[in-house]
């Protein structure tokens, strides 16, 4: 049985970087316990993650007494709006786009990284950036600390169930992914915990920005749609759809990317294979099922091509169909971004008559839904 196992990996193996040097012990602890503790090469790795756990509890500790209790108090007064849909869907791209609004406040990278201890070490910022690759693992994009990010990435660090730790432990990946994504399988009490967890860090950026509408991007969403409704009713979707034929290919790029570096067990060729098509199944079939509970004037679903044809159109039209104020001020800006990325070219895969067929036995349901056929 092949392993994802090459000079890469092996490189990156011996860089001790990881992106849960910010986790409590407690936390590190409870994953450990949960996924069966990390294989024998990537021990650099783990104790890494132990050294730096227990050198910021102090720190974590200081942000609950200075702010948990205005954190707790902090009223989510503007909805978030959410924008959801498979990786390597475009999600990245939309949200950057749609950040250069000075209305939304977004997570970013650093934010993911000590979420419950930031506010207390923006001094040092600068500093802890070391402790980071410099290009993200899924597309080789320059890592800006700054920068938007997706939300799960905090929920690995706060929580034991996150579609991250689906990266991090990919022994266990199965488990993980039904438990964080699909709530499958968890006791009320996990249940209550996560919705509580994600509240909570909701807030916590509500209150670090000012009280600012948060536009949220992170594709585990696309399957939480009514456990996120119970806790934003008022809640803005905006859902990016792609070529599935695309998809399969970009998702399973970006997966073994992303092992080789955030990776803390080995996992097999065939065992990813089979997460990438079940995975993509399980995630767009609960989407379907879950959008009719969106209020109409609240979902808006954008096609991935069309947005890269015309940017400005397709957000023009975001903004009129979920009654979002603030376009024309925000163009601008926009349009800046638009510029800055033209040279940014996207990756170009081969698809043949095999791959064609692979995903057409597995994902005809998308394919027939959106009307996609193969690329050419």
């Amino acid at each position: 049985m092949k392993t994802i196992n090459d000079k890469k990996k092996q490189k990156n193996n011996r860089t001790v970087q990881h992106p849960l040097f910010g986790i409590s012990i407690r936390n590190w602890i409870q994953l450990l316990e949960k996924n069966g503790g990390v294989d024998r090469e990537y021990l650099n790795k783990a104790i890494f993650i132990t050294l730096t756990s227990i050198l910021t509890t102090p720190v974590r500790m200081l942000f609950k007494i200075k702010y948990i209790s205005k954190i707790n108090t902090t009223d989510i007064s503007h909805p978030p709006v959410f924008i959801i849909g498979h990786w390597r869907s475009g999600t990245t791209y939309l949200h950057e786009l749609l950040c250069q609004d000075p209305q939304f406040c977004y997570v970013s990278l650093w934010n993911t990284l000590l979420p419950d201890s930031f506010l207390i070490l923006d001094p040092i910022k600068k500093f802890l950036s070391r402790f980071l690759p410099s290009e993200r693992p899924m597309d080789a994009i320059k890592v800006d600390m700054d920068g938007p990010y997706e939300d799960e990435a905090a929920l690995a660090v706060l929580y034991p169930w996150s579609f991250f730790h689906c990266l991090h432990f990919p022994k266990n990946a199965e488990e993980q992914y039904l438990k964080s994504i699909h709530f499958y399988d968890m006791t009320t009490k996990e249940k209550n915990q996560w919705k509580t967890t994600y509240q909570q860090f909701i807030k916590t950026m509500t209150f670090a920005n000012h009280g600012k509408r948060l536009l949220s991007k992170n594709p585990p969403n696309t399957a939480r749609i009514t456990t996120l409704l119970e806790l934003f009713p008022e809640a803005n979707f905006i859902h990016i759809y792609r070529n599935p034929y695309t998809v399969y290919l970009s998702t399973k790029k970006m997966r073994k990317n992303v092992l080789n570096k955030l990776a803390l067990q080995n996992v097999s060729v065939e065992e990813l294979e089979k997460q990438v098509i079940n995975n993509y199944i399980r995630l767009m079939d609960s989407y379907f099922k879950q959008q009719e509970q969106i209020q109409k004037n609240k979902l808006i679903e954008i096609k991935y091509e069309d947005l890269i044809s015309n940017p400005i159109k397709q957000i023009k039209k975001i903004y009129s169909t979920l009654k979002l104020s603030g376009f024309e001020d925000a163009l601008p800006k926009m349009e800046k971004y638009l510029e800055q990325q033209s040279g940014y070219k996207t990756n170009v895969y081969t698809i043949d008559e095999k791959i064609v067929h692979h995903v057409n036995k597995n994902w005809k349901f998308t394919i027939d839904h959106w009307r996609y056929t193969p690329p050419t």
